[in-house]
């Protein structure tokens, strides 16, 4: 097994906990209010408030994009502070992501090291490298 892979694997294993964190922090602080009533009355609520999650996570990349464009943070590494507006939009980007996949019951961890494997071994998406 690769050091990449073995990396990935312990990164893998701390992603469980983490889905449960940022659907509960949701949960906490009424990030969907009226998700459960929306789900009910419709047959197709689940798909609609997962593709509502799907956009909000969008949004926040393109939020993130957006800090980059406008050249409001200095992008030297040395210069990233916790408090920044980029590293605020990475962290929302990670919040939504890790939440979403909990509310679709995906395994993240386990995507992640399937995935990295297909990638390590060569596997590319029809054919083209990146």
């Amino acid at each position: 097994m690769s050091e990449a892979l073995r990396h990935i694997e312990a990164l893998a294993a701390l992603l469980p906990d983490a889905q449960r964190g940022a659907h509960a922090y949701a949960k906490g602080i009424d990030l969907f209010s009226g998700a459960g009533e929306v789900e009910a009355a419709h047959g197709s609520g689940r798909a609609y408030l997962a593709a509502t999650r799907l956009a909000l996570l969008q949004s926040e990349a393109a939020e993130a994009l957006q800090e980059i464009r406008n050249r409001a943070v200095d992008l030297d590494p040395a210069a990233r502070r916790p408090d920044d507006a980029l590293s605020l939009e990475l962290a929302d980007i990670l919040i939504r992501l890790l939440e979403l996949s909990e509310y679709l019951g995906v395994d993240l961890g386990a995507a992640l090291v399937t995935k990295t494997a297909d990638t390590l071994g060569g596997y590319r998406h029809g054919g083209v490298r990146f």
